[in-house]
């Protein structure tokens, strides 16, 4: 194996470098978390790549590590990560550490490894995962294996059932089916995302963290329900939504951050919904602090059933029926909002009558297909949420501009001629890019 120096200060990026460099592309890896370290063990170990912040302890990393290989002659690739200076001779540089399919392909190229070689791949028949990456997950995917000292193998913990986890050893190995590894490995990924507090990341990554999170928690809601966990993620998943919205004065940058870091449609439609919604609600006559934490949970919740991009993009009866769905998928379309309104009646202390505005969020009042049109009997918090997400649907088809307001506003008052909607689509008029 190459040996890799990982220079990085956060223990659980720290983590997800250590699970997927070695699982992927079979790295041996040295980490290092402060400057002086990184400058210091240059000396001493033959390295064939160095994976570095752009910046750590209020210093370009980086270009320090850049200066040293400059002076002691040494010829190693260098890949940077984060925001700060990216040193003339660094072999390639990512935004953001949560790009792992970036870190690894970046990695691989380094070392002159190709895919190919990565997926023929010698591996053992058990793929050893150490304890302490099991101690994170509840639902295993595959069936969990201990190793004896004889060398068998038994099942220790089977797939899909819940884990006691004072039942299994620690510090030690449990090992997994080498064709179930990298299910494996994702989910353990997923729950060590979600553990990162936003304030400790930089704009690129509270993006890459959200859009893991919302995956993460979709999944984990729809098999487990609301549980102390699932509570406490959505909660966390909820503000950086609202956080990213109030940081984001222009809805341009947001969108640019979001499409340079390659955002799922499930996480744009529901970043920039939040994002409109907000601004509605700051600006009409009966926006309160209290309407805006409705806004936050039904901006949320409202598509949370639903399960990839291509069924999030259905909005219509006609969509629908004319998708290559099965016919399970289909149904969860069709029940997405019933669900998800399901799931927010039983969540702790939610805002009175979220449940009944999710359901209402495709204009059908029990939470069950599209409407063709939207009758008088929808609230007004409702209507502002359907023009706000139409709004949101414009915005996604154009991806990267141009945003003229005043033509996607024209659009909006012909979808909703009626006195209803004419305020709220004034106020989305205000909206700068």
């Amino acid at each position: 194996m190459s040996l890799t120096l990982l220079v990085e200060s956060n223990p659980r990026i720290i983590d997800i470098y250590l699970l997927n460099l070695t699982t992927y592309v079979g790295l041996d890896i040295m980490v290092v978390s402060t400057v002086n370290d990184a400058l210091q063990v240059l000396d001493k170990q033959p390295f064939k790549l160095i994976i570095s912040r752009a910046s750590l302890e209020q210093k370009n990393l980086a270009e320090l590590i850049a200066e040293k290989m400059g002076q002691q002659q040494l010829s190693i690739p260098l890949f940077v990560i984060g925001h700060g200076v990216y040193p003339k001779l660094a072999t390639g540089v990512l935004g953001g550490s949560l790009d792992l399919k970036g870190v690894v392909k970046g990695a691989a190229q380094a070392l002159g490894i190709t895919a190919q070689q990565m997926v023929q791949k010698k591996v053992d028949d058990f793929f050893p995962i150490h304890s302490r990456y099991i101690q994170l997950i509840n639902l295993p995917p595959t069936d969990l294996f201990e190793k004896s000292a004889e060398g068998q193998f038994r099942v220790i913990a089977p797939a899909h059932q819940k884990l006691d986890h004072s039942t299994l050893p620690r510090d030690t190995f449990f090992y997994v089916p080498k064709l179930e590894r990298l299910q494996m490995v994702n989910l353990i990924t997923s729950e060590l995302i979600s553990q990162l507090d936003d304030k400790d990341l930089n704009p690129d990554e509270v993006i890459q963290a959200g859009v893991s999170n919302i995956e993460l928690l979709s999944k984990k809601l729809m098999s487990i329900g609301l549980t102390e966990e699932t509570i406490q993620l959505a909660k966390k998943s909820m503000n950086s939504l609202a956080q990213n919205a109030k940081i984001n004065k222009e809805l341009g940058k947001l969108l640019k951050r979001m499409h340079a870091n390659q955002a799922s449609y499930l996480f744009l439609h529901t970043q920039i919904v939040s994002y409109v919604s907000l601004h509605i609600v700051k600006h009409i006559d009966w926006g309160t602090p209290e309407q805006e934490e409705k806004i936050n949970f039904i901006c949320f919740f409202h598509d949370i059933a639903l399960e990839n991009d291509i069924q999030a993009k259905i909005k219509s009866k006609e969509e629908l029926r004319k998708s290559n769905l099965d016919t399970r998928e289909k149904n969860l379309v069709e029940n997405h909002a019933q669900i998800a309104a399901e799931l927010v009646h039983k969540y702790p202390h939610a805002p009175m009558g979220v449940d009944q505005l999710i359901r209402q969020h495709h204009g059908m009042l029990n939470g069950i297909g599209f409407a063709d049109n939207f009758g008088a009997n929808l609230s007004p918090m409702a209507i502002m949420f359907v023009v706000a997400e139409e709004f949101t649907r414009i915005i996604i088809e154009r991806e990267n501009g141009p945003y003229d307001v005043k033509e996607m506003a024209k659009h909006l008052k012909a979808t909703f001629p009626t006195s209803r909607f004419k305020k709220i689509i004034e106020i989305v008029e205000k909206i700068t890019f």
